[in-house]
């Protein structure tokens, strides 16, 4: 008798990782944790898992993964087999995890695809049959798969909750035009408060930069994320700093809906009449 044991895995942030792995399975504890030599190089180690099983999460450089809608040689996914398929990828979605492929309707099992934030994809996998024909048939699907977020561009293989965080902390609050505009759609359309849209890439990154102009500096706290579908939405207070030094608070509400990856929706609801 023999059976997959563990699966070893470099990973860019373990502590990502992990909170994607322990919110799909809450039950899997960290077995041990500590720091080798790779060749010379010092790297963190950490498992988790149960007695029987695990994953092995190793520190790694900050470099791309495989791409996962390219047909170059790689780990293309792991598959677990799960009691409530239905509950981790309510826990997922409701942390801002994105689902990246729903598989084909089928009799006798039910399939779902999520990408972690090191750009590996796991597969949760639901059988309704203790017959084994059942459910190892090959055919019988009743529908096609649904590809709902596999398509992640090398920058962007991260939740919807690390984006954000990492769009604000970077590009807004930075007031940098240039990265802003690495993540923009060519047609986005813009919209602040009561203000008229603003349409077009290059209209866009005119308008935030007028804006960013007009103030001394800002800072956004964000309290919640979002995520379903396509659109991710955020919420939080933001501090501005005027020109002469005084300052200004206020509650704000982003929400950003993505169209290959990019964003082409970008809505944010913030009082900025007293700016």
């Amino acid at each position: 008798m023999f059976y997959l044991e563990h699966v070893n895995l470099v990973v860019k942030d373990i502590n990502a990782t992990l909170d994607f792995i322990q919110t799909a399975f809450p039950d899997w504890k960290v077995r041990g944790e500590g720091e080798g030599d790779w060749y010379g190089q010092k790297r963190k180690w950490l498992h988790v898992g149960t007695d029987g099983q695990y994953i092995t999460l190793n520190s790694g450089d900050d470099a791309p993964n495989r791409d996962l809608t390219s047909n170059n040689p790689g780990l293309a996914h792991l598959g677990f087999s799960v009691d409530d398929v239905d509950g981790i990828t309510r826990r997922l979605t409701e942390k801002g995890y994105v689902i990246g492929t729903i598989g084909a309707d089928h009799p006798h099992r039910k399939t779902i695809y999520f990408t972690d934030p090191a750009g590996f994809e796991f597969e949760f996998i639901e059988y309704f049959s203790d017959d084994v024909s059942e459910r190892n048939m090959y055919g019988g699907e009743t529908s096609g798969i649904v590809r709902v977020g596999t398509a992640l561009k090398e920058d962007r293989k991260m939740t919807g909750e690390t984006f954000v965080r990492d769009l604000y902390r970077n590009a807004v609050d930075q007031k940098d035009v240039t990265e802003l505009g690495r993540h923009l759609a060519d047609d986005v359309r813009f919209r602040i408060g009561n203000h008229a849209p603003v349409i077009g890439k290059d209209n866009v990154l005119s308008a935030n930069q007028s804006f960013f102009d007009s103030i001394a500096s800002m800072s956004h706290q964000i309290d919640a994320v979002y995520a379903d579908g396509n659109a991710t939405i955020c919420n939080g207070s933001v501090h501005y700093v005027r020109l002469d030094g005084s300052e200004h608070a206020a509650v704000f509400s982003t929400t950003l809906v993505f169209r290959d990856n990019l964003i082409a929706d970008y809505l944010v609801f913030a009082d900025i009449s007293k700016l």
